[in-house]
């Protein structure tokens, strides 16, 4: 069973679902790829995950939080598995580009498919795909928008606001 609950944080509203131990999804309005709620998910606000996942959230927004502790497990390819997994190392207040991470997984060429993959990461900001940015140092894509890519950045002392 997946449960889901729908929160508001400063940068809109976020959608998390959690299987029974780990967080599978984190979604903000508007972004392009998500744009239902499953059929197969339910409504579980009591669910501990996601009790602590939007616990872990409002401290991030807080400014309390840089890193966050709640179980994730993610569902795609191979490659986005490699790609996601390789965000979680980009410390907060830090980034990298789309090339340099394309790089790190071993797949040099890649750099396009690597940014399709950042696109679509199912966990945002609790996996940081906000923190990576074009080769000429701007802000690159967002699936939610940029303007909500530069709060993160911002949040984090990576970005003057």
């Amino acid at each position: 069973m997946i449960a889901y609950t729908v929160f508001s944080s400063p940068i809109g509203d976020i959608t998390a679902a959690a299987s029974d131990n780990a967080i599978v999804a984190v979604h903000l309005s508007e972004d392009r790829y998500f744009t239902s709620i499953p059929s197969h998910w339910v409504r579980g606000n009591d669910s501990p995950l996601l009790v602590q996942l939007q616990a872990e959230i409002g401290e991030f927004f807080a400014g309390k939080r840089t890193t966050f502790t709640v179980p994730v497990s993610f569902s795609g390819t191979d490659f986005q598995r490699l790609v996601w997994n390789s965000l979680q190392a980009i410390p907060s207040g830090g980034t990298t580009t789309y090339g340099a991470l394309a790089e790190k997984i071993g797949k040099p060429k890649a750099v396009r498919a690597v940014g399709t993959a950042v696109g679509k990461n199912p966990l945002c900001i609790v996996v940081p795909c906000h923190r990576v940015l074009a080769s000429d140092g701007s802000l690159g894509g967002y699936v939610a928008g940029l303007g909500r890519k530069r709060h993160l950045l911002a949040l984090e002392g990576a970005l003057r606001a």
